[in-house]
């Protein structure tokens, strides 16, 4: 029997006030989350504001974003310098904020940067040493996306690199060619490589100062800014490098960096003579003799390297940078400068003038993302991952009931891939992927023919999410040789798979 009208109309009615208060419940526990999140930001803020400070930096970059990057306006002035000094640390810093809360959003913000600079590879290199940090970009984002092409790339620096005199690995350059040797040594085991960093590392002690500090140009100069950034690079070759020399330079690079720190924050650049009235000692390379330098002082960058400097090395110093460094932001970004502006006919003047700058913005974005190990929480610390008003064209992602980044207007997929970690590895990978059902997901290894290696079983981790070993080993139990191989995971028709290179 069929309805009558009024009757249709009743139920279509109740339908539509049914949906306007189910529409009304989820804005309702939106609002609340999003309440909830904000009441809770001050008093997190107020014990570590490294947290919120990388959210609103990552605002600003998702808001402003143009094919994938953000760039500064001083490309034009010179592009391989204004893309090192921004769409670089801007991979750098999304590669260790994924490293700390994997989600595919982030994930893609590796991917965006990596494509950029591996399709303008040629424009954005110098030819130099300072080359190593583009080498190091790469090496980074294959560890985060198991993408061959940047592996290609990161080797293609290498090549070049290694034919560069090893006169020239020395201080900051040396340094940065150095993050490109050590990251390539992490992945390969690569004894060339790892030579090349141990001897770029090996120069520093000649040049390190009686108080701890490093020259930028001029050997027994002191620059508060480039002790700092050597600070900062030295750290991240800790990581990939287990050399002898790194712990006790930091040590009397934190001990100088703390004299010039006082207890708000702020930097000071000169103080007098000891018993020499009148006299003055500059800890800026241009003022302490260097005429090949520039005025170094209050660069906001440097707030980001000292940050990650004082954090390394558990220094209360660190709350009074990061107090210092949030009372000079805006909405997540800095300027050039916070104090001693050159004069306009100084050549070097339109690299500090400006109010809201890209490259600062994004070195700061990289130093305080690489402080992020040891903290707890990852995607709970995060929170939401989503993003306000996000650039044209791109989509805000939320995170889904396990924690993985997906479509909002989608259902999640049957199969989702978290990560892989590490990738390459000498001794074993840990696959993890989210599982839309119930029940066990087999996960099979492939060499590089296709040829079956090993079946796997996958183990729950809660919330859909599940997470399967490999050893390296074959079904037999015998270790598989260096090479290319590929995770295949399983369910039904679906089916995802992740290339691992393996490394012994």
């Amino acid at each position: 029997m069929s309805e009558t009208g009024p009757r249709r109309m009743r139920h279509g009615a109740a339908a539509r006030r049914l949906a306007r208060a189910a529409a009304l419940a989820l804005a309702l526990i939106s609002s609340a989350i999003s309440h909830a999140w904000a009441r809770a930001a001050p008093e997190i803020e107020a014990r570590d504001p490294l947290v919120p400070m990388l959210r609103r930096i990552d605002r600003y970059l998702q808001q402003n974003e143009t094919d994938g990057v953000v760039l500064d306006w001083r490309w034009v002035i010179n592009e391989t310098e204004a893309v090192r000094l921004s769409v670089q640390p801007q991979l750098l810093g999304y590669v260790e904020l994924y490293r700390w809360h994997p989600s595919d959003r982030i994930r893609q913000d590796v991917v965006d940067r990596a494509d950029y600079l591996l399709a303008r590879f040629e424009q954005v290199r110098s030819g130099t040493v300072f080359d190593g940090m583009l080498g190091y970009c790469f090496f980074e984002a294959f560890e985060v996306t198991g993408d061959s092409r940047y592996f290609d790339a990161g080797q293609a620096v290498i090549a070049e690199l290694e034919g560069i005199s090893r006169s020239e690995l020395i201080l900051n350059g040396g340094l940065m060619a150095a993050m490109a040797f050590a990251a390539d040594y992490h992945l390969t085991g690569d004894v060339v490589s790892e030579g090349l960093a141990q001897t770029a590392l090996a120069s520093l002690p000649d040049y390190q100062n009686a108080d701890g500090s490093f020259p930028h140009w001029c050997q027994g100069t002191r620059d508060v800014s480039y002790t700092d950034w050597m600070a900062m690079e030295l750290i991240l070759i800790q990581r990939r490098i287990d050399d002898p020399l790194i712990p006790p330079m930091l040590q009397a690079m934190e001990a100088f960096m703390a004299t010039r720190v006082d207890a708000t924050g702020n930097t000071s650049y000169e103080a007098p003579c000891p018993g020499q009235p009148g006299c003055t000692i500059y800890y800026w390379s241009e003022a302490s003799g260097c005429g090949i330098d520039y005025d170094t002082r209050a660069f906001t960058n440097e707030l980001g390297y000292s940050a990650l400097l004082f954090d390394h090395l558990h220094s209360p110093k660190y709350h009074d940078v990061m107090r210092f460094a949030r009372s000079r932001e805006s909405n997540g970004t800095w300027a050039d400068k916070w104090d001693f502006w050159p004069d306009p006919s100084d050549p070097y003047y339109v690299w500090t003038a400006a109010d809201t700058s890209v490259i600062n913005t994004s070195l700061n974005f990289w130093c305080l993302a690489a402080a992020l190990p040891g903290r707890s929480g990852g995607a709970a610390a995060w929170g939401p991952d989503d993003v306000a008003d996000p650039a044209p064209g791109r989509r805000a992602v939320p995170l889904d009931a396990a924690g993985v980044g997906g479509p909002a207007s989608a259902p999640p997929a049957a199969l989702r891939l978290v990560s892989v970690a590490p990738n390459p590895s000498r001794d074993g990978f840990t696959i993890r992927f989210a599982n839309g059902g119930p029940g066990p997901v087999p996960v099979a290894i492939f060499d590089a023919t296709g040829r079956l290696v090993r079946k796997l079983d996958s183990d729950p981790l809660g919330a859909g999410a599940r997470e399967a070993r490999w050893d390296g080993r074959d079904g037999a139990g015998v270790e598989c040789r260096s090479g290319l191989y590929f995770a295949r995971l399983a369910r039904g028709t679906d089916a995802r798979s992740v290339p691992l290179l393996r490394v012994r």
